[in-house]
């Protein structure tokens, strides 16, 4: 982009070739393999970029919707699988809307117990474990608590 810059070349048409290569990174890495089809929804914040929105359409060749709710969309997504987790188990591990106010005390475990060597989280609340990550072989983040 510098070099483009000290060329002279106009600060849309930097921009419009910055959209340009991030468009193409995200079909050649993450929707690489898939065949993609009509109609095409844009969503997230970066929906918000008329820029990337035409880079992606110009990419395709197909016109590219963003939806209303665009910045929104994967909370409510997350939000129904939420909901259809607690009608399937009946039962949620949803701590309150006051839990800014909890003081949680992380503190670092060093497992030897395979050749991972992890440093794992340990996340304790009034002294009592209340969950583990950072483990690669699945050893504490599946402990019940």
């Amino acid at each position: 982009m510098i070099h483009k810059q000290q060329l002279g070349y106009d600060v849309s048409d930097i921009i419009a070739g910055l959209c340009s290569a991030l468009a193409r990174n995200f079909i050649s890495n993450v929707a690489k393999g898939k065949n993609i089809k009509p109609k095409i929804f844009f969503q997230g914040g970066v929906a918000a970029n008329i820029g990337m929105k035409r880079a992606f359409e110009e990419l395709l060749n197909m016109e590219v919707f963003v939806p209303e709710h665009y910045d929104v969309m994967g909370a409510i997504g997350a939000a129904i699988l939420a909901k259809e987790e607690v009608n399937l188990s009946g039962k949620t591990s949803f701590r309150g809307f006051g839990i800014h106010n909890t003081l949680i005390k992380p503190n670092t475990i060093k497992c030897n117990g395979c050749s991972n060597m992890c440093e794992v989280v340990e996340l304790k609340e009034n002294e009592v474990n209340i969950g583990y990550f950072g483990d690669k072989c699945g050893k504490w983040s599946r402990i019940a608590v």
